[in-house]
């Protein structure tokens, strides 16, 4: 747990007046394994306690404010604590100011990484303790008596909070943890993006930042196209019903292959041009044995860049179809919209994917449009052939019910056909 002293709770709420808030450490705990371990994964989750432990040994209670440097300085009243995150700042920019002391020649500095630390723990103080009291407010203003009744909860030198100031904070508490919970998921994102001290441990929690096998592959990418106000914890929430319409209308519609290709487009763009060229190297050689079939088609770049944006186009509609919250009428209203705008998004995108079939290359072989336009392609040819086929042999009979022979062309010296 992350919580075990009386100073974290106050730095969490300074309005907090409990004696023994060891009475609150179930709760705490509860919304710990609740909401907390689903988002930092279990790996990440451990090592943090671990990592907790550790650290409240080293630097007494873990908040934003009670970090000082190790050593002589760690025991001297005189040295001021230090804000975490000015000190974060300090360390990256090399320079220290007057609210902390510069260690003394042979004295450690604190270490950047339990600094990291220590944010990324302060962060989740924050998560866990205002979703208790999101959640357990009702039950912190009763207090049951011997006999199994109820009593409302009040105190001394102060007025007891009415059902109104009950609920508002109430209220309060809930968007506070969802602001920290949202805080947590862009630290650890920033992290992913830096110094990656924690992305190894996080890759596995349902809410690492980065899924390559969607074509919305951060919450970022997916604000472009479906308002959520860049919040990560709605996209958090998107994802299963992401990769269900991805499966469900898109893959179906333009095959998993030239999806792929997509996605590893949109993940790390149109390989090298020297790859390419060993390819086509190999190719030559293999093409010099009569099999020019090896050869590799690459996609365009801007083909490629425009499908990619036609997709994401029609799979918010999908998305939105299945998350719009309104009114029971307006949201049938609402729902039966946005699939005709997807439908109409994914019919736009399959038709432009037939018009540039050269354009996509290899990427769009063997996928059901490429199979049903080569088909076509067939069959009319086939038609073509037949019809030709059917005209030849109707001349054929009409010659021989004339008892004569079927014309094929004037001759070369002459301008007039002639009739034996």
């Amino acid at each position: 747990m992350f919580i075990t002293t009386q100073n974290e709770i106050l730095s969490v709420m300074p309005t907090a007046k409990w004696d023994r808030p060891q009475q609150l450490f179930g709760w705490i705990e509860e919304e710990e394994r609740v909401a907390l371990e689903p988002l930092l994964g279990t790996t990440l989750y451990q090592y943090l306690l671990d990592e907790y432990d550790r650290l409240r040994t080293a630097y007494e209670d873990i908040t934003a404010t009670t970090v000082r440097p190790t050593g002589k300085a760690k025991k001297d009243a005189k040295v001021a604590h230090a804000d975490v995150t000015e000190r974060l700042e300090q360390i990256q920019k090399g320079k220290y100011r007057e609210t902390f002391t510069k260690p003394e020649p042979g004295e450690k500095d604190v270490p950047k990484k339990d600094l990291t630390t220590i944010r990324l723990i302060c962060i989740c103080q924050q998560i866990e303790f205002y979703k208790m009291l999101s959640h357990k407010a009702g039950l912190l203003t009763v207090s049951l008596n011997e006999g199994g009744g109820a009593n409302r909860v009040s105190a001394e030198n102060y007025e007891p909070a009415d059902d109104k100031e009950i609920d508002r904070m109430t209220k309060d508490a809930f968007m506070s943890a969802g602001r920290a919970i949202d805080s947590l998921l862009l630290f650890l994102e920033a992290d992913a993006k830096g110094d990656r001290l924690f992305t190894e441990k996080w890759q596995e929690a349902d809410a690492f930042y980065l899924h390559k096998d969607l074509l919305f592959q951060t919450a970022r990418v997916l604000n472009e196209y479906l308002p959520i106000k860049g919040e990560r914890m709605a996209y958090v929430e998107l994802v299963r019903d992401i990769r269900f319409c991805q499966n469900t209308y898109v893959k179906t519609r333009i095959g998993g292959k030239l999806l792929k290709a997509v996605i590893g487009f949109a993940n790390e763009g149109m390989p090298e041009a020297s790859s390419s060229s060993d390819s086509s190297d190999s190719s030559v050689e293999v093409s010099d044995s009569s099999d020019s079939s090896a050869e590799v088609m690459m996609p365009e770049p801007e083909a490629m860049d425009e499908l990619l944006d036609m997709l994401r186009t029609a799979l918010a509609f999908y998305v939105e179809s299945r998350k719009v919250e309104m009114g029971p009428q307006k949201e049938k209203m609402a729902r039966r919209d946005s699939m005709i705008d997807a439908q109409q998004a994914m019919a736009t995108a399959c038709q432009w994917i037939e018009e540039h079939l050269d354009a996509l290359g290899d990427a769009a072989t063997d996928t059901p449009i490429y199979n049903a336009v080569r088909a076509r392609e067939a069959q009319e040819a086939e038609d073509k052939a037949n019809a030709e086929a059917a005209a030849q042999r109707q001349r054929r009979a009409v010659c021989q019910q004339n008892q004569k022979k079927l014309f094929t062309g004037f001759p070369a010296t002459h301008r007039n056909p002639e009739y034996k």
